[in-house]
């Protein structure tokens, strides 16, 4: 990688952390007034989804997974159950996947 497209690649990293700085104040200052309600339901579903991408290619690259201060057990739960569900897959395949070994890549082939 040349010294330009790390550079480039840092300028965008400090964008995208700073935008989620900036979403996750929103949305807690939208859960506190009630605004969230009155999102397009599409709007968490995309949020959702590009989480879910970024939190893929991090864990890749070694980073912890979230703990007991990122969500509360019940968000988790919610939100593994909606993941699940949208891809028709149940407990079973998920209980595949939690049992893989850590130091097999999040992207590898399923069990």
């Amino acid at each position: 990688m040349s010294p330009s497209e790390r550079s480039d690649h840092l300028d965008r990293a400090r964008r995208i952390d700073d935008l989620v700085a900036a979403l996750g104040a929103e949305v807690d200052a939208g859960l506190d007034d009630g605004a969230i309600a009155a999102l397009d339901p599409g709007t968490a579903r995309r949020l959702v989804s590009t989480a879910a991408r970024c939190w893929v290619a991090a864990a890749e690259e070694g980073a912890e997974p979230p703990d007991g201060r990122d969500t509360t057990p019940t968000d988790a739960v919610a939100l593994a159950t909606a993941a699940l569900r949208s891809h028709d897959l149940n407990p079973f395949d998920l209980a595949l996947w939690f049992s893989r070994s850590a130091t097999e890549p999040l992207g590898g082939s399923t069990p």
